[in-house]
């Protein structure tokens, strides 16, 4: 209410203002005053119905991918075979990467999800094995990823960690493992793990989701997307 009332009242208060200086009479000046503020109250009323039926498509979108995650689950059991498996790893990715456009309203190409893992039986070298579909990155370079966050992420558990702003760390946080340019600012990392049964699991690397904006992960957005995209997550750690 108190940012509706500011923004008609200083929509509507020049007419205020040639009235004090006398270049209008009362009676205009009020006519045209109450006008303006009518007008632009009607425009807010009709911003607000949009933003209803943006706020709707996105409900849409998030009920799509719990049923894209029944599907996924109703999967779970069923052989995939080797060479099926990459694909399958990729479409998940990519999966995630427009949800993630949708929870930060992010444009295409902003989001970037790739999927890191350990070298073999190393404890200290990993390399890119996935990346989402579009995304040009460099893959499969083994490197030392004990400057990197989610190698960090990785060695304190199998809870998602948010990096919410990558330069104010600066130093090695900002050289990226697979010597490209480091053009991201937010980090949302989520350790995958292998199940042998409820006792046995083991932690084979990551997921990271990168974004050019910081925050771009704050408050319940990271939240949000570990939720949703459960079975999504899930069946990568399936594949892997």
């Amino acid at each position: 209410m108190t940012h509706w009332l500011a923004k008609t009242g200083l929509a509507s208060s020049a007419p205020a203002v040639a009235f004090f200086y006398g270049s209008v009479g009362a009676a205009t000046a009020t006519v045209t005053a109450a006008a303006i503020f009518l007008a632009n109250s009607f425009v807010a009323i009709l911003d607000r119905l949009s933003q209803e039926k943006s706020s709707g498509a996105g409900q849409a979108q998030t009920e799509l991918m719990v049923r894209l995650g029944d599907l996924l689950t109703g999967m779970k059991g069923r052989a995939v075979g080797q060479a099926d498996r990459d694909d399958a790893i990729r479409a998940c990715l990519g999966i995630l990467e427009n949800y993630a456009r949708l929870v930060t309203r992010s444009k295409k190409g902003d989001i970037s999800v790739s999927l890191v893992l350990f070298a073999g039986n190393s404890t200290t070298k990993m390399k890119v094995r996935h990346r989402n579909p579009g995304n040009e990155r460099p893959t499969n370079r083994e490197f030392d990823a004990t400057n990197l966050f989610g190698y960090h992420a990785c060695t304190r558990g199998t809870e998602p960690r948010v990096v919410h702003d990558l330069k104010k760390f600066g130093g090695k946080s900002m050289v990226s493992p697979t010597q490209t340019t480091v053009n991201y600012r937010s980090i949302f990392l989520i350790p995958v793990v292998s199940r042998r049964n409820e006792h046995d699991e083991k932690v084979r690397g990551f997921i990271s989701i990168d974004c050019p904006r910081p925050y771009a992960f704050y408050g319940n957005r990271s939240s949000v997307l570990v939720v949703t995209c459960e079975p999504v997550l899930s069946r990568i750690n399936e594949l892997i």
